[in-house]
């Protein structure tokens, strides 16, 4: 019996993809189509990527606080708005709206469909003319972006799982607003969360499939967010590409960089807020150098308010309101864009409207959390993790680190230790060039800035104002400091000071920023060589260096397949499907371990396969549904396995370099699974107690799925026709049983275990 039901996942990930395109992009661009119209695509990229998901949180967040949380106000909300102004835009009565919708469905449909054919078809013209004098570039922007949503989406189609622990939580987070319940376990930023569960309530997209494929969609998200702000840091527009897809193609630097590209695979708030996070810093970088004179009327008179100004401030909202960790990566890295624009930051018609929009931006995030606080909910107890992290408990390396301190100079050790850190993020081959270049970017750039002021004043201004000193002082400088303050968290605790971030989530952003920093000798380059080409010259010049560089990293450097913590086999889980397809909704009970009550809560009952255990011991037990499926890992797995996927070699090697290194630490390398064997020897034996019953499931797997076995076993003996095989493979069986709801079986039957 072949269970694989790869269709159903494809549908479930394009209906993924389409809710997000749909409540992400499509209902701001109509909502706030007076706004966005005739402006850039960047902007309209900005303004949706950052508004929507603080609209949405805000939204859910006071549905919640007035107890009024369901799916019928959600779905007027956000139904209702468009619905109201489309009326209004067509300048229709209630009665004509009603008569035109009527027509147009019941009498004349292929009229209608002509009219939509001719709007879409406007449309992409108008989109074909923005896209035409670039389009060598957005192709090879699409080609990475769909390689991207592949390779980091492939984990996901292949194994099905939730291959991180955390998305559990998210998950049970996302069905308590469900059940209309905000912060479910206390105050956290639900950003995300809420943005999910809009999806869920509008398009009726399962919250399995939200949490299994997202991320993916997620990573590509951040991957265009980078792409506009490296546009800020290079000359020649290409450069952004070659740094994207040596971003996604290059292969890892270290196990660290390995933990943080997997996370870009994973449903996580963290990563989710990678988007805004640069979004943050190109907008204040833009507001910075915008040329726009000052409002000359109004309350706002003698200031400098714009549209870049709005999108910072959504931006910084969007980040507090999705994680915290990703506001303190803005933050250093907004502070190098103070630094490198002093005078503008603190000229009287800037200072305020940027200090009026960062407390903006915070009392919108905050606001829903301040009352939420107000109303009695606790904060959430990983916050007080993330502070012990700040406040140095858990400070090893660090020790480490001040130890090696005391054998050299201060000066030499922090190179060391930055060189060091940057062929962690880097494969080691090209971690010395880009740690080389990093230092000539910055030797360069202060050379230049202090030279200039012993030039005489003439001299000064006609070199000051040429394109490559500027392009150098404003672009390549600017993008050097970046990569050096991210470096700098990420080797925090190796220098003596606080970790303001755990390793693996810093990496995916340091990773860009060094990669931005190797690519500038080849916008150098191509600013030279454009000195004397034309631009179709350039184009295709681009394009053949974009195909090289593609060629070479694949050749030589190729990353090998990502991994995931590995929970369940894939047959559990086309099994589960298979039930919730089939069965009426709570018409069954399915006993299994925890991980199978979050792809089953919204559609049946969950009996944790321990409780069942125990409770089978008792005098008298009874599961009172018409059906109960019973779950058995007859070779019970290494509970959360690093566990690396496999497929075809064009998206990455196989059996990678970083693979067979991580395989003779114990790490599960596909197509391996690491797996024990159930028998009548584990069965017997006693369960160890544990002050979390959940590590049971980690530490005695084989006991548990033994004991449950042989149950089974027993109970056919007793009934025997009654217990049937739902399905079966070398791993994994399920048993399931029918019953009178009314008279179930009393599934207590004495010793079971020969």
């Amino acid at each position: 019996m072949d269970i694989i039901n790869t269709p159903y996942w494809i549908l479930e990930f394009l209906k993924v993809l389409f809710g997000f395109l749909l409540l992400g992009f499509a209902w701001p661009r109509f909502v706030f189509a007076g706004h966005l119209r005739g402006k850039s695509l960047i902007y309209q990229f900005g303004f949706c990527v950052t508004t929507q998901v603080v609209l949405v949180n805000t939204v859910v967040l006071c549905l919640g606080l007035f107890h009024i949380l369901n799916v019928w106000t959600v779905r007027a909300i956000f139904y209702g708005i468009p619905l109201a102004l489309l009326v209004k835009r067509l300048n229709l009565t209630e009665e004509q709206a009603v008569a035109a919708a009527r027509a147009e469905v019941f009498t004349r449909p292929r009229l209608m469909l002509k009219r939509l054919r001719h709007t879409l078809a406007g449309k992409l013209r108008e989109a074909w003319r923005r896209v035409r004098p670039h389009w060598l570039e957005f192709l090879a922007l699409a080609a990475v972006a769909v390689y991207a949503l592949v390779y980091f989406s492939w984990g996901s189609f292949q194994t099905a799982v939730y291959g991180y622990g955390d998305l559990y939580v998210h998950h049970s987070w996302i069905y308590g607003l469900i059940q209309g319940e905000i912060f479910a376990d206390g105050i956290y930023p639900e950003g995300m969360h809420c943005f999910l569960y809009a999806i869920n309530v509008l398009l009726g997209t399962e919250v399995y499939s939200l949490v299994l494929f997202f991320g993916g969609i997620q990573c590509v998200l951040f991957l265009a967010a980078a792409y506009c702000l490296l546009r800020e840091f290079f000359h020649w527009r290409f450069t952004p590409v070659f740094v994207l897809a040596a971003y996604v193609l290059y292969r890892w630097g270290s196990v660290h960089e390995m933990r943080g590209l997997a996370r870009l695979q994973w449903t996580l708030p963290l990563e989710f807020a990678l988007a805004p996070q640069m979004l943050c810093v190109l907008y204040l970088l833009r507001y910075l150098r915008s040329d726009k004179q000052p409002v000359e009327k109004g309350i706002f008179s003698g200031y400098v308010i714009g549209d870049e100004l709005l999108v910072f401030m959504m931006a910084l909202a969007s980040l507090l309101v999705i994680h915290f960790h990703p506001v303190m990566k803005a933050f250093f890295m907004c502070l190098v864009v103070v630094i490198f624009h002093i005078k503008k930051i603190f000229s009287k018609k800037r200072f305020l409207p940027l200090v009026g929009a960062l407390l903006c931006g915070v009392l919108i995030a905050v606001a829903p959390m301040l009352a939420g606080l107000a109303s009695g909910i606790p904060p959430q107890a990983s916050i007080d993790w993330a502070i012990g992290i700040i406040d140095g408990k858990d400070d090893t390396e660090r020790r480490e680190a001040l130890d090696m301190a005391e054998d050299e100079d201060a000066l030499s050790f922090t190179i060391n230790v930055l060189q060091t850190s940057c062929s962690e993020v880097t494969d080691g081959s090209i971690s010395t060039v880009a740690f080389c270049v990093l230092n000539t970017l910055i030797a360069v750039g202060l050379m230049l800035r202090l030279g200039l002021w012993f030039l005489p004043s003439k001299m000064r201004e006609r070199l000051k104002n040429t394109e490559l000193v500027q392009t150098w002082l404003r672009k390549y400088l600017l993008v050097a400091a970046t990569a050096l303050s991210m470096l700098a968290i990420y080797a925090a605790p190796y220098l003596g000071l606080p970790e303001l971030i755990v390793a693996a989530r810093v990496v995916a952003t340091v990773r860009m920023l060094l990669f931005a920093v190797l690519a500038v000798p080849l916008d150098v380059l191509f600013y030279l060589f454009g000195l004397r080409a034309r631009r179709p010259v350039l184009y295709a010049a681009s394009a053949v260096c974009f195909a090289a560089l593609c060629g070479w990293v694949v050749k030589t450097h190729y990353h090998g397949y990502l991994y995931c913590e590995l929970t369940r086999y894939r047959a559990e889980i086309e099994t589960m499907n298979s039930i919730v397809q089939d069965y009426p909704k709570f018409s069954y009970t399915v006993v299994s371990p925890t991980d199978g009550l979050y792809h089953v809560i919204e559609h049946g009952r969950h009996e944790e396969l321990l409780d069942f255990i125990k409770c089978t011991e008792e005098d008298r037990y009874f599961i009172p549904t018409e059906y109960v499926f019973i779950f058995v890992e007859k070779k019970p797995l290494e509970y959360a396995q690093n566990h690396f996927s496999q497929g075809p070699s064009w998206i990455a090697e196989p059996t990678g370099q970083e693979q067979h290194a991580l395989h003779a630490l114990g790490w599960s390398t596909a197509p391996e699974i690491l797996a024990t064997q159930i028998s009548l020897e584990a069965a017997r034996q006693e369960l160890e107690e544990f002050t979390k019953p959940f590590d049971c499931y980690r530490f005695s797997r084989t006991e548990v799925e033994s004991r449950v076995y042989y149950w089974c076993q027993r109970f056919k003996e007793l009934y025997p026709g009654e217990i049937k095989v739902y399905y079966e493979d070398e791993e994994f069986v399920c048993y399931y049983f029918q019953q009178e709801p009314e008279a179930p079986y009393d599934l207590s039957i004495g010793e079971y275990v020969p």
